[in-house]
């Protein structure tokens, strides 16, 4: 005989003789008020405990299950009651109790996340004079400025795997989580390097900000008469990842003492007179790959140990996705219409080497759309999920004027000598051999894809 004991007020204890029954089937033969709205088929949640003794009495998740409690992020200790077999003595909390709590659980959404515990990167970033834009402009300006400028300063984030956890006044709070978790905290080197490859894409999507703001402030300048800066702080620890809010305006957002040390870090940067400070978690992992121009021992508010903070200028080794960002910038500054150059060329090779004449669907070639195409591709190489979208357009645009899989290689030295002629100045060899390995592997994503 097994005890299942749901802790409440007084601790209801239930037992049951038959081995492998489940919990739910338990509370409902004693008439126990367990909430379960799709009647124990695992097609809702509102039947879920949290396992406080005895996780190893009960049986493994299910596939039905499983899906469930991946989608949402649950620890192992919270259980489905339907789904869940009982092999010996257990005790649990229910996490519904009342028409409340269960308003708030069947508000989730599909994606719904109920509450994980993550490692990853925050960054805090915040305006500087936006405040004396807003004293001298009209309502209708600000409000246009913002979005522009979040819209800017957005993209390096989710270029390079960043997610936005909100927009707060004329500040960004954004994260970035470790990918492949489960390879990564099968060992401590794999665990470090994952920590590492997080922190270097936080910290390009920085530098890319701060690329970013240049181009913006010249738009600024021209119709406003106006410039910004911007502060970042960036921090790496623990933090608590889930869905908050009101039951009918929820939002995922991060929170813990992670998310504090960023925002204070970005506040620091006020006082140091700097932009862009990280902290010595950060640094004590990748420091060596900086290029810092000051180190601040400070004491953060609440906190009460000092800490260091660093001030980052940018990679001390070279960064070839940020290298090939920076040089397409320029590329873009010097000659707008140099896509024109790579289409000519292109019309030459369909000639020359398929017998084919590309005026007939030239329609289907618009500079203007196939060069911000190139653009994205270049400016989405942090973010592999983003990266194959782009990837799939280009892929059909090559098909379409009859440019097959097995010539794609073909273009590889085309569009690198695109780049060399109107990068005359700046071209090496080191830059060379980035562009030749980065547009390789794409070309073979696109053959792959």
């Amino acid at each position: 005989m097994y005890t299942v004991t749901f802790e409440d007020k007084e601790n209801s204890p239930l037992k049951t003789e038959k081995q492998g029954v489940t919990i739910l089937e338990t509370a409902l033969k004693h008439e126990y008020p367990l909430y379960h709205l799709c009647g124990g088929n695992a097609k809702c949640t509102t039947c879920r405990v949290f396992i406080t003794e005895g996780l190893d009495k009960l049986s493994s998740r299910n596939e039905r299950e499983q899906t469930l409690a991946d989608r949402k992020g649950w620890p192992s200790e919270i259980r489905l009651a339907c789904q869940t077999e009982v092999f010996g003595n257990v005790s649990l909390r229910r996490i519904i109790k009342d028409n409340k709590d269960l308003r708030t659980v069947t508000s989730e959404s599909k994606s719904s996340k109920t509450g994980e515990e993550c490692y990853a990167v925050i960054l805090f970033l915040d305006i500087k004079g936006f405040t004396a834009f807003t004293e001298g402009s009209l309502p209708y300006d600000v409000v246009f400025v913002l979005n522009r400028f979040f819209q800017e300063m957005s993209e390096p984030i989710l270029n390079n795997g960043g997610g936005i956890d909100k927009f707060i006044g004329d500040g960004i709070l954004a994260f970035f989580q470790m990918g492949n978790k489960k390879e990564a905290i099968k060992n401590e080197e794999n665990l470090k390097k994952a920590k590492q490859e997080t922190m270097r894409s936080a910290i390009r999507a920085c530098l890319r900000m701060f690329d970013q703001l240049k181009k913006f402030n010249l738009e600024m300048k021209d119709r406003f008469n106006f410039s910004f800066d911007i502060r970042i702080g960036l921090h790496a620890g623990n933090v608590i990842y889930g869905d908050i809010g009101h039951s009918e305006y929820k939002s995922q957002t991060v929170l813990g003492d992670t998310v504090n040390v960023a925002s204070r870090l970005e506040a620091l940067n006020k006082k140091t007179n700097t932009n862009f400070l990280v902290s010595d978690e950060i640094y004590n992992l990748i420091g060596p790959s900086l290029s810092v121009n000051k180190k601040v021992i400070t004491k953060l508010r609440g906190k009460s140990e000092k800490m260091t903070a660093y001030s980052v200028l940018g990679f001390k080794d070279s960064d070839s996705i940020l290298m090939i960002q920076k040089s397409l910038d320029h590329v873009l500054e010097n000659n707008p219409h140099w896509i024109q150059g790579y289409l000519d060329k292109l019309r030459s090779f369909v000639k020359e080497n398929l017998n084919k004449n590309m005026i007939e669907t030239e329609e289907l070639l618009n500079p203007n759309e196939f060069s911000a195409l190139i653009e994205s591709i270049i400016d989405k190489l942090g973010n592999s999920e983003s990266l194959k979208k782009e990837i799939l357009k280009l892929k059909s645009i090559y098909e379409s004027i009859g440019i097959s899989k097995k010539e794609l290689p073909k273009l590889v030295p085309i569009l690198i000598s695109t780049m060399r002629e109107n990068l005359p100045s700046e071209w090496n060899a080191t830059l060379e051999s980035i562009w030749n390995q980065v547009i390789t592997d794409l070309t073979i994503e696109t053959i792959e894809v």
